[in-house]
């Protein structure tokens, strides 16, 4: 027998119901036909989501400013080769 797949919406359809505290959680999963450990899952799941939605993105700003300055880095790095081998190259002509 397959697993019955639930779609994103269906899921916080319950979750949402659970945190409206009008019906019990046993009331919600006989509607919706679920176990109350799924229901229980789900809702650690979305309130795991809400926590990492509402932390601080500043940690998570640090990583791409980290890669562009690499990135300029080997920039710079092949220009000081082009400009110190332009510097040869005029020295030897100029003598």
């Amino acid at each position: 027998m397959k697993k019955r797949q639930y779609t994103g919406d269906e899921k916080l359809s319950v979750v949402l119901e659970m945190m409206k505290g009008q019906k019990t959680i046993t009331q919600i999963c006989k509607e919706q036909g679920i176990s109350e450990a799924l229901a229980y899952r789900w809702r650690d799941e979305a309130l795991e989501g809400m926590k990492a939605g509402l932390s601080d993105k500043r940690k998570m700003r640090q990583v791409a400013p980290d890669a562009e300055k690499e990135r300029l880095l080997k920039i710079i790095g092949q220009q000081t080769v082009i400009i110190e081998f332009q510097k040869k190259i005029a020295h030897e002509f100029s003598a």
